[in-house]
């Protein structure tokens, strides 16, 4: 199904399943999919656009929220996109997502982390943000130590080109 052809939330999900795969892809065009070769990420990663990761279909949660930010603004949904990070502790997690409204309630849409993949409902805006947020935690408590308190979330707009990481954590973090 071509992507310009998706006409629900559902069917978005299950493009993005099928046809983005997890990994980033490098200044140079580079697709890296296996763990075993991000040691490049800080220096060659590149934040796409919407439309970058439609043509690479590669991407971590950064760019697959710009893609899911793509199809959400074209059919008019109301929509906000965080970034969830550790504040002062170096080579923690970080999570990008969307949440819609519709139907007075609030969704978290998610495909990039996989054991949450799915669209999550919540009667509000705060009971969907404190459920990413807790799961985040969970998912980082496995391998890190880090506070509770430490965690932050920051809302953010869309890009307007690829970035570096610098310049996407400058973006999300202004």
């Amino acid at each position: 199904m071509p992507f310009n052809s998706i006409n629900s939330e559902e069917l978005l999900l299950k493009y993005m399943q099928k046809n983005i795969t997890y990994g980033f892809v490098t200044k140079n065009g580079k697709k890296l999919l296996s763990e075993n070769e991000w040691h490049t990420f800080e220096a060659d990663c590149l934040v796409q656009t919407g439309n970058s990761i439609l043509n690479t279909q590669v991407g971590t949660c950064w760019d697959q929220v710009e893609l899911e930010r793509l199809w959400f603004t074209s059919h008019n949904y109301h929509i906000k996109t965080y970034f969830l990070y550790f504040e002062g502790i170096n080579n923690t997690p970080t999570h990008t997502f969307l949440l819609y409204e519709k139907n007075n309630n609030w969704y978290w849409f998610e495909n990039a982390f996989e054991s949450y993949r799915g669209i999550h409902a919540f009667k509000d805006l705060e009971s969907a943000i404190n459920k990413v947020k807790e799961c985040h935690l969970k998912y980082t408590l496995k391998n890190h130590k880090v506070n509770e308190n430490s965690l932050k979330i920051k809302e953010y707009q869309g890009l307007t080109k690829n970035l570096s990481i610098n310049d996407f954590l400058k973006h999300v973090l202004s």
